[in-house]
């Protein structure tokens, strides 16, 4: 009883560790303000980098998330809990993109 107890709190430790689908990241606060003072033609080519790089990012947090999968398989530790993730990254990008969206929408580009 107590191996199988031991068993279930590594296992809910390990899986807590792992990376997150980008789906489930939510986006960072980013304020509108911060992009109110810049032309339509301005905010529309800063949406497109940064859709850009939240692909970028996005892409790069699946592959995370894969090797997580088989590293917790094959030795019961998630490799981005050694080397990190790029949670941060998708999390920024989708608060720029969506304060750009806002903006966008307020100035009736």
């Amino acid at each position: 009883m107590k191996k199988l107890l031991c068993f279930v709190v590594a296992a809910t430790i390990t899986l807590a560790g792992c990376a997150k689908p980008p789906s489930k990241i939510a986006p960072a606060v980013v304020s509108s303000s911060e992009y109110s003072n810049l032309s339509c033609s301005k905010l529309v080519n800063m949406l497109s980098a940064a859709s850009t790089k939240l692909e970028q990012a996005e892409t790069s947090q699946r592959g995370k998330v894969a090797g997580d999968a088989a590293t917790v398989f094959l030795v019961l530790i998630p490799l981005s809990a050694m080397t990190g993730d790029y949670e941060a990254d998708v999390a920024r990008y989708k608060g720029e993109k969506q304060a750009l969206e806002r903006t966008l929408a307020n100035k009736t580009c």
